[in-house]
């Protein structure tokens, strides 16, 4: 047989090795060449171990999306999904962190509510399971069981290994063995005692026989009658309860067989889905108060009129897309504002001269302010409503650069009959940097369209300022406070 030229082995071994990329390409990573269309959704989680771009997104252990983007958020973790768009989601389903076998393959799972007709939009959240325990819980647990047991041994090792731990054991076994011995010369003592002294063996037996003796006189004729009496009123107990458990015997048979208000209520399964889906909406009302996260602010303001301004606000935070607002404000001084009213009066008498007055309007707000409002975000943008400094307004925030960045707009305290001193509204705008997760740098401008008291106009030179925030969350309060206590 002829022998194969080298070009014919190189060609044959090309063949080969481009069959073995398409099969890789097509096969073993179909995602590659996936063009379907998919909705997208997001998840907030607090540990991201494991979980990067293109991890599966499965329901029912069937592939239906992938990890789009993971990206860090204050105190949590934000995951985009891409889902195909033929998968509804009901609302009420919740997603699973889980890790296939001991590799630590991670993959989230989808655990899908009962299908109510009413689904997750797209661009929506996926609230994530609580209590789910996976793969690497588990070793932690376990390296943390070896752990203790290799300290268990370590000790056993350090005591019985050492000369001290050797004396101590010995000393152990002779104490046991001198306590048999002890033990054995007793009872050669009691033996002796008793085989020296029968008198004594007698005394004891003839007490025995006294006691005996004593017990059958009060056995006799008259207590008999007592005692006859006491047992045929303890029977008379017995036939009460015997009674008695026959009725509970009825009572339960009338409820296994459906019967009466309890054996409808145990019985009739619409009336037990009702009452699930009472503790459920319960379990959901209660939610968020599980979930509840409290935050401190303090942010100074000093502007360019010698003035300046403290706030001072509790943000409660009931899930990452919406918080309540409530804190303080004052101000050095207390505000007057002053405006002048001319009145005209007609002549009562014809002859009489047409008279005018001036009345000066004097109007001074409190020092002390109160900030209550709710917030909810939309994205990156976040809208506000409710008191800001005492007076009824609403304001909007915009995140930028992962919420290092955040440019404010506030409108407040409105033009009204007896509020004319601003040609709208109190403006306020501001944008704040922060640094280091707790403190802040703040610039902005101040009543934008406030009139000046002595020419009715709006002041040309806008009153800005500049300040500084900072803010705690409850895990930085816990900490602090943690630490207070273990310095005392």
């Amino acid at each position: 047989m002829k022998t194969l030229g080298t070009e014919f082995k190189v060609g044959l071994f090309t063949l080969v090795a481009i069959s073995t990329l398409v099969y890789m390409f097509f096969v073993l990573s179909p995602d590659s060449f996936e063009s379907g269309k998919r909705n997208n959704f997001y998840t907030i989680i607090g540990d991201a171990a494991g979980i990067i771009s293109k991890t599966h997104v499965k329901t029912n252990g069937v592939i239906i999306g992938k990890v789009k983007n993971v990206r860090l958020d204050v105190n949590m973790t934000r995951i985009d999904m891409e889902i195909d768009v033929s998968v509804k989601i009901p609302v009420g389903s919740h997603i699973e962190v889980r890790t296939r076998g001991l590799l630590g393959d991670v993959f989230l799972e989808i655990i899908r509510a009962e299908d109510s007709g009413q689904y997750i939009p797209k661009g929506g959240m996926i609230l994530k399971s609580e209590g789910t325990t996976d793969i690497q819980a588990v070793l932690a647990l376990a390296g943390s069981i070896g752990r203790d047991v290799k300290k268990i041994t370590q000790v056993l090792a350090e005591v019985m290994g050492s000369d001290d731990g050797k004396r101590s054991l010995g000393e152990i076994v002779e104490n046991i063995h001198g306590g048999t011995v002890d033990f054995r010369k007793s009872l050669a003592a009691l033996r002796g005692a008793v085989g020296d002294r029968p008198e004594d063996v007698k005394a004891i037996v003839a007490n025995i026989k006294e006691f005996t003796q004593g017990l059958r006189k009060v056995m006799d004729e008259g207590n008999q009658a007592k005692l006859q009496h006491i047992i045929s009123s303890f029977d008379e107990s017995m036939i009460d309860v015997k009674g008695a458990t026959k009725n509970i015997r009825l009572i339960a048979e009338k409820v296994e067989r459906g019967e009466g208000t309890l054996g409808k209520l145990l019985s009739d399964e619409s009336t037990i889905a009702e009452i699930e889906g009472a503790i459920k909406d319960l379990r959901e009302v209660l939610s968020p108060v599980k979930k509840l996260e409290v935050g401190v602010e303090y942010r100074g303001e000093f502007r360019n009129d010698q003035t300046g301004q403290n706030y001072f606000n509790m943000v409660f935070r009931t899930r990452p897309d919406r918080y309540y607002l409530l804190g303080a404000t004052d101000v050095q001084n207390a505000q007057v504002d002053r405006t002048t009213e001319t009145i005209t009066e007609e002549p009562v008498v014809d002859d009489d001269p047409t008279t005018t007055q001036t009345r000066e309007i004097i109007r001074e707000r409190q020092a002390l302010r109160i900030n209550l409002q709710f917030a909810k975000r939309f994205g990156p943008l976040a809208v506000r409503f409710g008191l800001f400094e005492s007076t009824g307004g609403f304001a909007g925030d915009l995140y930028l650069f992962r919420e290092r960045l955040k440019i404010s707009a506030e409108a407040f305290d409105w033009k009204t009959k007896d509020n004319e001193y601003r040609r709208v509204a109190h403006l306020k705008a501001y944008a704040s940097v922060l640094f280091f997760n707790h403190l802040s740098a703040i610039a902005g401008v101040d009543d934008l369209t406030r009139l000046d008291p002595d020419t009715g106009k709006e002041n040309t030179k806008p009153k800005y300022y500049f300040g500084a925030g900072l803010s705690f969350n409850d895990n930085d309060l816990r900490t602090l406070f943690g630490a207070a206590a273990l310095a005392r």
